[in-house]
């Protein structure tokens, strides 16, 4: 019984560790870079469109993504729900003000990018 225990507790433990290996691997293979983007005022805020390549060899969940613009947590647009591998995209949101700061939050908790638009 003992034994058995053991065994399972070890097992365990190497499951884990090639769930932490497979995860930090994803995080290093993902890759996505802002190609060129467009501010247009809105009103009071801007219209901003980001176009998107994923250079990395990992899907991008769009759909399932967060964006941050100045630390704030803001609702946007996707061309596609998934931005594959060698893929390309684009979002669309609004910014209160220009200059602004933002990071794209994957679904798995990866930091994509962050930058400042002036």
């Amino acid at each position: 019984m003992v034994y058995n225990a053991n065994l399972q507790a070890e097992l365990q433990i190497r499951e884990a560790q090639q769930r932490e290996i497979e995860h930090i691997t994803e995080e290093v293979e993902t890759a996505l870079n802002v190609t060129s983007y467009e501010v247009r005022q809105n009103g009071s805020a801007y219209q901003v469109t980001m176009n998107l390549t994923n250079t990395g060899s990992v899907t991008v969940a769009l759909g399932e993504s967060t964006l941050l613009v100045n630390g704030t947590v803001v609702n946007f647009t996707f061309s596609a729900p998934y931005l594959f591998p060698q893929g390309r995209g684009h979002i669309t949101f609004d910014a209160p003000s220009v200059p602004f700061t933002y990071e794209l939050v994957a679904q798995d908790g990866y930091s994509i990018y962050g930058g400042e638009v002036e």
